[in-house]
């Protein structure tokens, strides 16, 4: 649908540009420059569709990325200020806790790290799909290059504190966002926050490697930092492939709601497959790549309770609570996105009307699905190409061998630890088990049963399971989690029991959004009102005294800051 708007293309070939120039970027004016063109480009796509829901994504996307870029380009200038140079080379170790604080919260912004994210779940479900994987899969991966560059380059000597307060920040996030996306029922909005729970993730394994190096644990730094570089690819190849399927349900049903969905495994066989692969990836299960990432991260947090350290004790078991949660609940998530999608029946004339994708849609699908499956399995020459990006980061203070500072895959000690490998052939043993069994000892009968539809016409498509039933349940569990508003209509009464048609609407809110962001709002326009009548004024002399004003404020600002 888009062959008549080539800008698309144009758009995307810049942002996609921007963003490598970005990461080979060795000065301030450059990173800033490519930094502000990845946004500009990014949001010109967000809004690309031109409807009102894009257009209102667009420029709260847009107000958000510039509020980052701000506090981000206020972290560069005091770097200036006390190094006298514009080259990432004269920054190093140069940068203490008040020049980490405004660069990590405006790339955290970007990164879309609660309370942070608001702009996140709205900005990538309207972007074509495309853009959407590229976006959730590398774009946000940005922010993690920044603030691994401040943290473990610039400001390694700010003390454990900072890297504990990040590890926090990552675990309610990771946990805020898989229950968010629990309650979804469009597609690409379920997984847009889950990848903020997984940019939560990546921040726990930020938090906990700056913590280990501040407190000289090199072997838990060294895990940390693994979990981390091993994520960022681990998730950018499963939710790409995700956002990437999302768009063909999305072109061949013209529908992102799965409740209008199901039975699409009938109907896109190959890409049922591909997308169940993507959804094991990214719910960690073994033996994909996303189990081991989030694998390195529990044993680098689990070995730092084993420190001495009371503190990060404390901590890191909680952090690990937070994880395992986040981590079934995802399994339920993705659970109810493949489920209500591909399986059962078609609820409406969209899903059973799907058409199959074309042979080249579904390889672009199958590259990243097949990278998932190999660095699951055979994760070796991955880790070794990120052992030089981690002795860069920590200094070489560890092995120049990844696998003698990293146990976990030591084939030497294979019953006590995970090896991806043998994880791997027991999986597929199971499997083979499984089929020589009904090969074997099956009569070789094919048995047709209707499908039970709870006692009703098996005609009637809103008899089967509902993706909101599926949910609601661990819902009501964690119900304090949600801000959620429900209402019931009925169309016409015939007797006080008996309802012609009865409708039920339930929406979920966001609870930063409820109570921090809407409060903010109402102030920020009451100080602006208060603002506004301050200065609106037709005499000339006191425009000229609030300009004096100014100039004052800018003048004691350069004798006492920047002088």
């Amino acid at each position: 649908k888009y062959d008549k708007k080539p800008s698309l293309f144009i758009n995307s070939f810049f942002f996609i540009s921007s963003m490598l120039a970005l990461v080979i970027s060795d000065d301030i004016l450059t990173f800033l420059i490519f930094w502000e063109l990845m946004s500009i480009f990014s949001f010109l796509l967000v809004i690309y569709e031109g409807s009102e829901e894009s257009r209102k994504a667009g420029f709260l996307y847009f107000l958000m990325t510039h509020i980052g870029t701000v506090l981000i380009t206020a972290g560069f200038i005091m770097l200036y200020l006390k190094t006298s140079s514009l080259s990432f080379d004269a920054y190093k170790g140069a940068a203490d806790i008040a020049i980490l604080a405004p660069a990590v919260l405006g790339f955290s912004i970007k990164a879309g790290i609660m309370p942070f994210h608001t702009w996140l779940p709205e900005a990538h479900p309207v972007a074509p799909a495309n853009i959407s994987a590229i976006m959730s899969g590398v774009m946000v991966n940005m922010a993690v290059y920044g603030i691994l560059k401040f943290l473990f380059f610039f400001g390694p000597g700010a003390g454990p504190a900072v890297g504990i307060i990040i590890l926090m920040f990552g675990a309610v996030s990771a946990l805020f966002g898989i229950m968010y996306a629990l309650a979804q029922k469009d597609i690409k909005k379920l997984l847009a926050f889950s990848t903020i729970e997984n940019m939560g993730i990546i921040f726990m394994g930020m938090g906990m490697a700056y913590w280990a190096e501040a407190a000289n644990f090199p072997q838990i730094e060294h895990l940390a930092m693994l979990a981390v570089l091993l994520h960022v690819i681990n998730h950018g190849l499963s939710k790409s492939s995700l956002f990437m399927g999302a768009g063909l349900i999305d072109k061949y049903t013209h529908t992102r709601n799965m409740e209008k969905l199901g039975g699409l495994s009938k109907k896109m066989g190959q890409l049922s497959v591909l997308f169940l692969i993507g959804v094991m990836s990214i719910s960690a299960l073994p033996p994909l790549n996303g189990f081991l990432s989030e694998w390195y991260l529990y044993i680098s947090l689990i070995g730092s309770v084993f420190t001495g350290n009371l503190y990060i004790a404390y901590f890191a078991v909680i952090a690990v609570a937070l994880l395992s949660l986040s981590g079934a609940v995802a399994v339920a998530a993705f659970t109810k996105l493949y489920g209500i999608t591909f399986l059962g029946r078609p609820r409406t004339e969209h899903a059973s009307n799907a058409a199959n994708p074309h042979p080249a849609e579904r390889a672009g699908i199958a590259l990243p699905v097949l990278l998932c499956i190999f660095i699951g399995i055979y994760p070796y020459p991955v880790i070794s190409s990120l052992n030089a990006v981690m002795l860069y980061l920590t200094g070489g203070t560890v092995s120049a061998n990844p696998f003698s500072a990293v146990s976990v895959i030591n084939p030497s000690r294979p019953f006590s630890l995970y090896v991806p490998g043998a994880a791997a052939a027991a999986f597929g043993a199971v499997l083979l088990i499984l089929f020589l069994y009904m090969k074997f000892f099956s009569n070789g009968k094919i048995r047709i049963f209707n499908t039970w539809s709870c006692g009703l016409d098996e005609k009637n498509r809103k008899a089967q399971y509902s993706g909101g039933g599926l949910s609601s349940s661990i819902m009501k569990v964690f119900s304090s989690f949600y801000s959620s508003a429900s209402e019931i209509n009925f169309e016409r009464d015939v007797k006080k029991y008996f309802r012609s048609k009865t409708f039920y609407t339930e929406e979920i809110n966001d609870i930063f959004e409820k109570y921090f962001y809407v409060p903010l709002e109402k102030y920020y326009l009451k100080f602006s009102e208060i603002f506004s009548r301050l200065t609106d004024s037709e005499s000339i002399n006191v425009s000229l005294a609030y300009l004096f004003l100014a100039l004052i404020f800018c003048f004691i600002i350069y004798i006492f800051i920047i002088r």
